[in-house]
């Protein structure tokens, strides 16, 4: 381990000499935030005399005074390469009219590239879009990445600061950065690099948990791994964070941190999992340390590939999953799921669906009570059986009461109007009217809306339109309003645009509105329920409508004893 003083200018001025972020380092994270204290840093040291230290470069040595490896420092190093494009950039552009001294060709060998050495390489992924708007310094670059975007929107946030400033202050800045102080930290091999793990930097962004975990196995593999064994151990949980990095940058429903906990919910303590420290606290009472550790980044891994097979399949279970936004509890279940189940489908697609159940009545019930720490023993337990996991959920639910069978039911015949499914609830009911065979898939709704047949607001002074039920004053019974108004029976999905066109008008008007629409059965089917020469729309009709949409359909597609495991 050598500790080498040096400036930046200090570090690139070689031809030959480059650094290399490795890929089971995370990509560049640096938004906004950072580049502002970046900036700002900057601007004040050249209003001061006071020099300028930007901290410790972690560099594991492959080949002495040419090629490093990135251990700690990339998120600052990578910005300062950025900063150094748009400075250069903006220069150039000055230049063009005013009188200054600057060798860009010679800047531009000693920070991007000279001849065929480029001096900094980001990870893999991240190398065509670095090399294009940094290194070669185009302006277009079709990003593909979160980290592609940020590299792209560094140098634009860069080039707008930099532009209000004087070119001064821009010769000045160039001058201070090029003679700010560092200090390198050259590592032998991957053992040195594990026994420096807690480094990190001081003013960027907070090491994600997963970097913490990654680097804490690496530094635990030096210590319990047979001296023979250390260098190989501590590269293969690299190697294996490598191929983690590269899933996580495809990654696009969840971060990396979520899939660590959900991964540790399923596998290490359930949902009381809470931090690192619920890891540490399973692994130092494991017997063999190494095999622990290794079965366990490699556990990480395939629970990563599953996600990303997740987030890629279109199961029609998992599919609704998603209408219904999956909550954060399902995710240890279908983890677990991937485990038991790989690549079959069919076992898959009714994991999705009795959690479908679930993640129903969870969305459908609004209640304090605690629901999670209910799932705890369920999830526990669950080792790939379907039917006893869907077993385990009715008998847990029902005994809990609040999300049991007669509270679904309870909820469903009651005020629904506004209820978080109620919009789910419907086009479900909607597909179950379609044709044998036919279903309206992922049709859509010009500024959908919930349609009450009933008018929610009759009046605005007149008196209500024919067709409803009313007294003799012309006036809804106090009953109607409490029971039949906003229940699922007066309710149905409708356009922003029809919606305002019948209003409040009389029940036989709508009637016909309903009738010529030639998308939703659930409109054109009102006329069923309504007597041969009655045009008329009150409790009778709707509580025969209601027992239709809850009894006939919403209590048996939402009912775990539907759902086939054999």
């Amino acid at each position: 381990m050598q500790f080498r003083p040096t400036t930046v200018l200090g570090l690139f001025d070689s031809s030959q000499k480059h650094f290399i972020i490795p890929v089971y380092q995370r990509a560049y994270s640096w938004d906004k935030e950072q580049w502002n204290i970046f900036l700002t840093d900057l601007k004040e040291r050249i209003r001061g005399d006071n020099s300028y230290f930007y901290g410790n470069l972690l560099l594991e040595t492959v080949k002495k005074d040419v090629q490093y490896e990135i251990i700690d420092g990339q998120q600052r190093l990578t910005t300062l390469t950025i900063f150094i494009r748009s400075l250069l950039d903006l220069l150039k552009k000055r230049g063009q009219s005013e009188t200054f001294e600057i060798d860009f060709d010679s800047k531009e060998k000693i920070y991007f590239k000279n001849g065929g050495n480029i001096k900094l390489r980001p990870v893999e992924y991240d190398r065509a879009c670095f090399e294009s708007l940094i290194v070669e310094g185009n302006n277009k670059f079709a990003t593909a990445t979160p980290s592609q975007e940020r590299i792209k929107n560094g140098r634009k946030f860069f080039a707008t600061e930099l532009e209000k400033l004087s070119t001064t202050d821009l010769l000045s800045i160039l001058e201070k950065l090029e003679t700010t102080e560092l200090t390198c930290i050259e590592l032998d091999g991957k053992k040195d690099s594990a026994l420096m793990f807690e480094l990190q930097n001081n003013r960027g962004k907070d090491l994600t948990n997963m970097e913490k975990i990654k680097s804490y196995f690496m530094y635990q593999m030096y210590v319990y791994s047979p001296e023979e064994e250390t260098e190989s151990n501590i590269e293969f949980v690299s190697n294996i964070f490598k191929l983690i990095y590269l899933i996580i940058n495809d990654l696009k429903s969840l971060n990396e941190d979520s899939v660590l906990i959900y991964h540790c919910n399923a596998f290490i303590k359930g949902y009381p999992y809470r931090t690192l420290d619920d890891i540490k606290e399973v692994f130092v009472s494991s017997t063999d340390k190494v095999k622990w550790i290794k079965e366990f980044v490699k556990e990480l891994h395939t629970s990563f590939s599953n996600i990303k097979k997740m987030e890629n399949s279109d199961l029609p279970f998992l599919q609704d999953l998603r209408k219904l936004s999956i909550p954060a509890f399902a995710y240890p279940f279908i983890i677990k799921g991937y485990k038991y189940y790989n690549d079959k489908e069919d076992y898959l697609n009714t994991l999705y669906n009795i959690l479908e159940i679930v993640v129903f009545r969870y969305r459908l019930i609004n209640s304090r009570a605690d629901f999670i720490s209910r799932l705890n023993e369920i999830l526990l337990g669950f080792n790939g059986d379907l039917d006893s996991l869907k077993t385990h959920f009715k008998n847990k639910l029902n005994e809990a009461w609040y999300w049991g069978d007669n509270r679904v039911k309870e909820y469903l015949k009651g005020y629904m109007y506004e209820n978080r499914i109620l919009n789910y609830l419907l086009w479900k009911y909607e597909d179950s009217l379609q044709n044998r065979g036919y279903t309206i898939g992922n049709c859509s709704i010009e500024s959908e809306q919930i349609e009450h047949i009933s008018p929610q607001r009759p009046t605005n002074g007149e008196p209500i339109s024919t067709g409803y039920d009313v007294d003799e004053n012309n006036e809804y019974f106090d009953g109607f309003i409490d029971k039949e108004l906003n229940c699922l029976g007066n309710l149905m999905l409708i356009s922003g645009s029809h919606n305002a066109s019948i209003g409040n008008k009389p029940f036989s008007e709508k009637l016909l509105s309903y009738k010529s629409n030639p998308l939703l059965k659930q409109q054109a089917e009102i006329q069923e329920f309504i007597a041969d020469k009655l045009i008329k729309w009150g409790a009778l009709e709707i509580a025969e409508r209601q027992d239709k949409i809850v009894n006939k359909f919403a209590l048996t597609k939402w009912n775990f004893d539907s759902v086939k495991t054999d």
